[in-house]
């Protein structure tokens, strides 16, 4: 049972991590029809400068300065290369894209180095804590808090806030968008900073608990884009239980088979697929193109 527990506990922190990752994925995919194949990259990038950061600002400063960093980076990409394949075939952002994380991931080899980092768990939640008759890690516990805690904090601002009323409209249709008279492409480039800004505090939140090395980004694309198909583009609650689904069934398996834990999500993204094409929760995308 307390094996169990366990690996239940890793499967909802994990979900809520994935959660926060697709969030940002969904968002970029949905606004500007590109696959963006830079976003593990980003995550990772998020991770590097919390490693560099956190020995001269601590924890908490190295939390906030690093995504608004990685969100800096996430404008200048999408400055400079990402809008000139907007309105074009998905594959030349897919393509696009695909090199610019490539292109990241050498940036980190000649930055950081190729050799593997790991990042100290905050003091104050440093080790296990007792929950009844299972000892369980206090970071894991607050990473699942700061994950619920950012999942509202976007909720609340795109469902109240008029700003984050015109990017789902952007997620909808992006072209009714322009048609109302707002700048489709300012939005495309905020949301695409905002994407990275995700993708980058993730990756933060994430340093403690994973081995820091150049393709950790490589580790947790694939996942955030399955769980986009599974809970649908353009849902909020989608990207939500998409997460939450992923997440448990890598966690569950590995007490079956542990070999089976990362082709489970694979195989519910094709059952879910072949059930509902457009996911648990979404509508109309480019993925039916």
């Amino acid at each position: 049972m307390a094996e169990f527990l366990s690996q239940l506990f890793n499967g909802l922190v994990l979900g809520l991590l994935f959660g926060v990752m697709a969030l940002g994925f969904m968002m970029i995919l949905g606004v500007m029809e590109v696959i963006n194949f830079a976003h593990g990259a980003l995550f990772a990038l998020g991770a590097y400068f919390a490693l560099t950061l956190q020995k001269v600002l601590g924890y908490w400063l190295a939390l906030l300065i690093s995504p608004l960093i990685v969100g800096v980076v996430g404008l200048v990409i999408e400055w400079t290369a990402v809008r000139r394949v907007y309105q074009k075939d998905p594959l030349f952002g897919l393509l696009m894209t695909f090199g610019l994380a490539m292109a990241l991931e050498e940036v980190i080899r000649i930055v950081w180095g190729k050799i593997g980092y790991s990042i100290a768990a905050p003091k104050f939640v440093a080790g296990p804590v007792a929950i009844g008759f299972l000892w369980y890690s206090k970071y894991r516990l607050f990473m699942a808090l700061l994950s619920l805690i950012l999942l509202t904090a976007v909720w609340l601002f795109l469902e109240k806030t008029p700003y984050g009323a015109i990017i789902k409209a952007g997620v909808s249709d992006s072209e009714m968008v322009l048609a109302l008279g707002k700048d489709l492409k300012r939005l495309r480039t905020l949301v695409f900073g905002f994407g990275a800004s995700l993708a980058g505090i993730a990756g933060v939140i994430a340093g403690p608990m994973w081995s820091l090395k150049p393709t950790m980004g490589t580790d947790v694309l694939m996942p955030s884009f399955v769980v986009v198909v599974i809970g649908g583009i353009g849902s909020f609650w989608g990207a939500v239980i998409g997460g939450l689904i992923v997440g448990l069934s890598k966690s569950m398996s590995v007490l079956v088979w542990p070999r089976l834990s990362d082709l489970m999500m694979y195989f519910i993204m094709a059952i879910v697929l072949l059930l509902r094409p457009r996911g648990i929760m979404g509508e109309k995308s480019l993925l039916e193109q």
